[in-house]
């Protein structure tokens, strides 16, 4: 091998790295791109958790009227506002009624444990008209019948809202018609 393909190899080697200043570089440039992006991210997550808080409630509670269909069994979606205990506050529970009382009494089966709101949302305000009972009432627990349609007793249905709130004070609602269908209302 001659002096002058050994410098050849030798030389293409050396150009197949990246130098230094090139790395650099390309790290500062990052760095910036992420340092831009972090107040983006910022103001998008309150946004995204009051949506995923709020598509979480309306699931568990369609997950409870299929409960309440397939177990012929009422079921009672229990929300526990700002206003309550703080260890109760910003949750809620769904629990098999069996009695018909709207009161979680020992020994009826909880479907879904107590689930606290994520951060940074806060469970502003459940409001039920009637209890069930057919009293005309406010409440802030709703439930489904054997059939899936809103809890009731006669011809008064437990129907109403569920009003969730971010730190950026953007608000969610839920709504449960008479017909038990559970929907996110557009703000």
């Amino acid at each position: 091998m001659t002096w002058k393909t050994l410098h050849r190899r030798t030389y293409n080697l050396n150009k197949t790295g990246f130098t230094t200043i090139e790395l650099v570089v390309t790290v500062a440039i990052l760095v910036a791109l992420t340092a831009l992006s972090i107040p983006i991210i910022n103001n998008f997550a309150p946004s995204y958790n009051g949506k995923q808080a709020a598509s979480n409630i309306v699931s568990q509670m369609q997950l409870a009227r299929v409960h309440a269909i397939k177990n012929r069994v009422t079921t009672v979606v229990a929300f526990y506002p700002e206003g309550f205990p703080a260890d109760q506050a910003n949750s809620f529970l769904i629990y098999e009624d069996t009695n018909n009382n709207w009161v979680q009494d020992s020994g009826e089966n909880i479907l879904l444990s107590r689930t606290y709101m994520p951060a940074k949302v806060n469970l502003l305000s459940a409001t039920f008209t009637s209890n069930g009972s057919g009293e005309s009432t406010q409440t802030t627990s709703c439930g489904f019948d054997s059939q899936g349609v809103a809890a009731r007793t006669g011809a008064t249905y437990v129907i109403g809202n569920v009003a969730l709130k971010n730190d950026k004070d953007q608000t969610r609602t839920i709504s449960l018609n008479a017909s038990g269908k559970t929907r996110i209302l557009m703000p």
